[in-house]
């Protein structure tokens, strides 16, 4: 549907329009299923629109009263209307900085054997490159021990390699790229038992490197934007609004924060940033914590614009199950005498979370063990006691939330703790390897969403996009899918449910998560996430109805017209820019 051709007014409409309107609305989308996510008013037949916002939302006849000469009336003809859905945990940054949409060689998972050959193969046929990162490898054909550098020594005696684990959240190197980094055996840990360089029993480093003990000595490899941050950003950002997204989270740049942001302020100053954008602050190593809240402030003064905010932090407080960095309450299945680690104490997150009380600061927290999540809560908990019961003044979000104590989901509704989930994990296809480490029974408890929502949390939705290659995975509506089957869209009905099936929200839930959750998780549902008159006008129609179409086919659905603010900056011929 091109939007911009149902400006014509029918005969009936002109004569609604010779009464004297009651209100001076300037849009009135009428004929079609609105679904407001709006819990005193779930549907409307109606919606008028008066400049950036929503004027009124109910019954066609009501509707009427809000139009005047001039008034744009557009007959959904049936259609679906509903908020426009929005990220809250995502990182454009990286998938700026990672990789092509083309995408590159992919490491063979099957064996050992075929990932060595394709290893010899690639060093044959590219024996002038200055350094070589590949991926990813899978964490399982080494797991627990890990990987040894001896073996990429073998294959690339003097080009530094490094390459990415199936987790996400570890790294194998050669000596030569440790030379290239400047790493030696004396060179500390980021974190105990977190981000830290593996030893073997002599206490020499293997190359595995867990999580981001890498990363202080690897900001220099990418100092500079490179020359198409920008083309890469804008297409990330118009694969985002063509699926309805008008507003995101980036949770995390790492040490590349003043380089990503200073392209989208760039990006902002010459009207080129197409969505709500909300920065942060990422702390992953225990030395940033002291300077968290003044470096918010920084950045909210160097680069802070209308669309691009900074009112967050973001902890990577543990790490994952298939490398055993988690902080879980028993030992991993497949290493005893080992519970993984957390970056703070409870009491130390206590203090950061008073001091960006102060200043109107969220905070967001990676969380994937069931002790990670315990400790959080806790110290929440004795907060609300110091303020006399009642909820701090700021949003507290866990994401990921993989394998969570039973008795700590309740928790959430308790002390006003969001709970962030990344349904397109929801099909068990991605990061394989957690039931190695947990075990039988903790893997058929991970990522229970609707016991989060039977509970009464406020439940959230992201992507969790790293890299150029995987930006299809942004897609809300194969989000909603998933999130309702917990199966993997690009199988459809006949792949495997990922378990518990218990676990499978909603389409509703899916959508409220989407929406209205995402809002308060941000701060924004005074402004944003339902469709209430008052509310910025940013909201999206599409072709069919969420909740009464084939489950399996809402990933396929591409929206007619996405609204921000009230104007038109998507339709499904033409992409307004």
């Amino acid at each position: 549907m091109n939007t911009r051709n149902l400006t014509a007014i029918p005969a009936m409409a002109v004569l609604m329009l010779a009464a004297a309107p009651l209100h001076a609305g300037d849009t009135l989308l009428t004929n079609g299923v609105i679904h407001t996510v709006d819990a005193e008013n779930p549907q409307a037949e109606a919606m008028v629109l008066d400049g950036k916002t929503i004027e009124f939302v109910g019954s066609a006849e009501e509707a009427r009263g809000y139009l005047e000469n001039g008034s744009n009336i557009i007959d959904l003809a049936g259609q679906f209307v509903m908020p426009a859905p929005m990220d809250s945990h995502t990182h454009p940054g990286l998938v700026a900085l990672i990789g092509s949409k083309e995408g590159g060689p992919v490491l063979p998972g099957e064996s050992k054997e075929a990932l060595f050959d394709f290893l010899k193969k690639f060093a044959k046929e590219n024996p002038d490159l200055p350094f070589v990162m590949l991926g990813p490898w899978d964490v399982r054909l080494f797991a627990p021990e890990g990987p040894d550098r001896a073996d990429l020594d073998a294959i690339f005696p003097d080009t530094p390699v490094l390459l990415n684990d199936s987790s996400g959240h570890s790294v194998w190197v050669n000596t030569a790229m440790f030379e290239m980094l400047g790493v030696d055996e004396n060179t500390p840990d980021l974190s105990e038992d977190l981000s830290y360089f593996v030893r073997d029993e002599n206490g020499r480093m293997t190359g595995w490197v867990k999580e981001f003990a890498l990363f202080p000595y690897m900001v220099d490899m990418m100092a500079k934007a490179p020359e198409n941050m920008q083309e890469q950003l804008g297409f990330y950002f118009d694969y985002l609004i063509s699926h309805g997204v008008t507003t995101i989270m980036d949770a995390g740049t790492f040490g590349w924060g003043d380089l990503v942001y200073g392209s989208l302020a760039k990006m902002e100053k010459a009207g080129k940033l197409p969505l709500r954008y909300e920065g942060t602050y990422h702390i992953y190593s225990p030395e940033q914590l002291e300077v968290a809240v003044d470096e918010v402030l920084r950045l909210r003064k160097e680069f802070g614009g209308e669309r691009l905010t900074f009112n967050t932090i973001k902890i990577h407080l543990d790490g994952v199950n298939e490398i055993n960095t988690a902080g879980v309450l028993e030992d991993f299945a497949n290493e005893p005498g080992n519970r993984g680690g957390i970056l703070f104490s409870s009491d130390e997150l206590m203090d950061l979370m008073r001091e960006m009380s102060k200043h109107d600061i969220h905070l967001h927290m990676h969380s994937v063990g069931d002790r990670t999540t315990r400790t959080v809560l806790d110290a929440v908990e004795k907060l609300r006691a110091e303020n006399g019961g009642k909820p701090l003044p700021i949003q507290i979000t866990l994401a990921h939330l993989e394998l969570v104590d039973p008795t700590d989901i309740a928790r959430f509704k308790d002390v006003s703790v969001n709970a962030n989930f990344t349904p397109h994990w929801l099909g068990g296809t991605i990061f394989a390897g957690s039931d190695v480490s947990l075990g039988k029974e903790r893997m058929a408890r991970n990522q229970v969403v609707r016991s989060f929502f039977d509970a009464g949390a406020n439940v959230t939705f992201s992507s969790d996009v790293v890299s150029m290659p995987t930006y299809e995975r942004s897609n809300p509506f194969l989000g909603i899918q998933m999130g309702a089957t917990r199966q993997e869209a690009e199988i459809g009905r006949d792949a495997p449910i990922f378990a518990p099936e218990s676990a499978r929200a909603t389409v509703a839930q899916m959508i409220e998560g989407y929406t209205l959750n995402n809002a308060v998780q941000m701060g924004l549902d005074d402004k944003l996430g339902s469709l209430q008159a008052g509310k910025l006008a940013d909201f999206v129609i599409l072709p069919e109805n969420l909740l009464e179409m084939d489950v399996y086919d809402i990933h396929k659905v591409v929206p007619t017209a996405v609204y921000m603010n009230g104007e038109l900056v998507f339709d499904s011929d033409t992409v307004v820019k």
